[in-house]
């Protein structure tokens, strides 16, 4: 249940990623990056403030940016 919670949590995470991503259109791909690492931070301390196990955070962060971006990516492609 913790790691439901967190995958929800996490994806609201990414969901503003991408408005600040949106937002911050111009800047160059460094702070793109680096602004990747931030948020992924960030998702991987709420996941570990919910009580999930260091590793069980880790994968749960990876699956949520995973689905995010390949959800992203067939978003983008569908569009003519």
């Amino acid at each position: 249940m913790k790691a439901y919670v967190a995958f929800l949590l996490q994806m609201m995470i990414w969901s503003s990623f991408s408005l600040i991503e949106w937002l911050s259109g111009r800047d160059r791909p460094f702070f793109r990056g680096l602004m990747l690492c931030v948020f992924m931070y960030i998702a991987f301390l709420l996941a570990r403030q919910l009580g999930l196990a260091t590793r069980k955070a880790l994968l749960t962060t990876a699956a949520t940016a995973a689905v995010y971006f390949a959800g992203q990516y067939f978003i983008w492609q569908s569009i003519p």
